[in-house]
């Protein structure tokens, strides 16, 4: 019998290299959450689990490791205050972003509050007017959650507030649990929402077609996934799960076509509570879209 030999993480991508098409961040923060903590174990496990097959996408594209280069910077360990944690972050994400050329930056969270600093350090490196497509059960769109402007309720609202996004470049898909001051701001800033149930009508190809629409004429778009858009069938590793949310299927279709079709320069998968998951059902679900994500990318490099 041939010996196993131990894979790589990131289904053998991991290069030890000081330049990689993708660079992956850790965030094992959850401070931003006001009930049932746990994302901050999400980086670790799905490390664990990231050699655990080769990265080959579901219709069967195998990701040469010698054609994209996967480089884990490993993780932001939190210390002191939420801002002062924050700035570090968005200093690291400055610092990659800033490299030549520039790597695509995939993050890992987390609680949902780790988009803030994420996304002020994707606005500082890039050129322009950015989008921001978010994929979650919630807007998120809180200016104060339980007093706290940095809680896992707030970060749309402070990346609005980074100077670098226009309403209208900003999309949210897979909603269906709201505030009422959050659907007010919705309706007075004209923001885009698609309730899950509009996404599960309509079909991921319409989905596609709008968001094309909404960042027309964009150079840089951020792209940040919540687990809990999908439905707790799919995804019961989740804080605070919502019924009626999207399938594995129509999840890991939405997330392809949108890296295939906007120019997606970064993005982030968080709310993966390792201790809330059954069987790490969520995270091999978390692990198929990096791996879907990766295939992409490959594609679009030697198209």
């Amino acid at each position: 019998m041939h010996p196993v030999v131990p894979r790589a993480h990131w289904g053998g991508l991991a290069t030890a290299g000081a330049s990689a098409e993708v660079a992956i961040l850790g965030l094992p923060y959850d401070g931003g959450v006001g009930w049932r903590p746990g994302a901050a174990q999400a980086p670790s496990r799905l490390r664990e689990i990231s050699n655990s097959s080769p990265a080959i996408s579901e219709d069967g594209f195998v990701v040469d490791p010698h054609r994209l280069r996967v480089r884990d910077l490993g993780d932001v360990v939190p210390e002191g205050s939420p801002e002062h944690y924050f700035g570090r972050v968005q200093a690291v994400v400055e610092s990659v972003l800033a490299a030549q050329p520039r790597p695509f930056l995939l993050s890992i969270g987390g609680d949902h509050s780790v988009l803030i600093p994420l996304f002020r350090g994707f606005c500082a490196a890039a050129s322009g007017p950015v989008g921001l497509v978010l994929l979650d059960a919630h807007p998120d769109l809180f200016d104060v959650y339980h007093g706290f402007p940095l809680s896992h309720a707030c970060p749309i609202r402070r990346c609005l507030e980074a100077g670098r996004l226009d309403p209208k470049h900003l999309l949210i898909l897979g909603t269906r649990s709201y505030n009422p001051v959050e659907l007010d701001f919705m309706r007075e800033k004209r923001i885009r929402f698609v309730p899950a149930r509009e996404v599960d009508r309509a079909g991921v190809p319409a989905m596609l077609a709008l968001a094309r629409k909404t960042m027309a004429g964009l150079e840089s778009v951020y792209l940040t996934v919540d687990i809990d858009v999908a439905d707790p069938s799919c995804a019961p590793g989740t804080g605070a799960p919502v019924a009626g949310g999207l399938t594995s299927r129509q999840l890991l279709d939405l997330c392809r076509g949108l890296v295939e079709t906007l120019p997606v320069r970064a993005t982030d998968l968080v709310e993966v509570s390792p201790p809330l998951d059954q069987s790490d059902i969520t995270l091999f679900l978390a692990l198929q879209i990096v791996f879907e994500t990766f295939a992409v990318l490959a594609r679009k490099k030697f198209a």
